[in-house]
């Protein structure tokens, strides 16, 4: 005679298989499913990194020299936290469909970045030191494509903060005098939300 079988809860299997996809997603640092925050531990340098999954994509149509060419400037808000030292940035890429190897760069010297949100002007600039001489000793974001220019721009929890309220934002940039913008082309800036509300004071 078979011995009788053991009854077993319907689901029980489910949650499992659910709680140990949850840690697996936890222990990699990945973003777990509607997460719009990623945090992880630098493993050069130790310091505690949290990024906004949501990245904002800033386009500016250059059909002048080509169909459907474009400049790009992509800026996603990061916290380096090292042993207490918080440092708030705004880390991105400037780069373009366009080869501009033996061009003009996108960003020249003595160019300047505005960030404008609801007409609010936020400069955009870098303070001279390296991804690494803050604290995260590899990128924090994806590169678009192999000629992308990594950017890293000092920024506040205030700053941050408005731009995830604003309706409107994009990008000037100034040159010898004139200003171009750059459009928000993909990402929503209330999406940044969440991060705002981690690193606020």
């Amino acid at each position: 005679m078979s011995s009788p079988k053991k009854w077993v809860p319907r689901g029980r299997a489910t949650i499992t298989l659910g709680s140990f996809v949850l840690c697996l997603a936890l222990a990699s640092g990945s973003p777990a499913a509607n997460e719009s925050l990623r945090q992880y531990v630098d493993e050069i340098t130790a310091a505690s990194i949290t990024v906004s999954t949501e990245i904002l994509v800033f386009a500016r149509e250059r059909t002048d020299l080509a169909v459907n060419a474009r400049d790009y400037i992509t800026l996603a808000p990061v916290e380096i936290n090292r042993t207490g030292a918080r440092s708030l940035f705004w880390s991105g890429y400037l780069w373009s469909t366009i080869d501009r190897r033996n061009a003009q760069p996108l960003l020249a010297e003595g160019d300047e970045l505005v960030l404008l949100a609801d007409g609010r002007p936020l400069r955009l600039h870098g303070d001279g030191k390296t991804l690494r001489d803050h604290g995260a000793g590899e990128p924090i974001t994806s590169s678009p494509g192999r000629h992308a220019v990594p950017v890293l721009f000092p920024a506040t929890p205030e700053e941050i903060a408005y731009v995830s309220r604003a309706t409107e934002v994009r990008i000037e940039l100034i040159h010898a005098g004139t200003s171009e913008s750059f459009t928000l082309w993909k990402g929503k800036p209330a999406k940044l939300s969440e991060f705002a509300e981690s690193v606020s004071p």
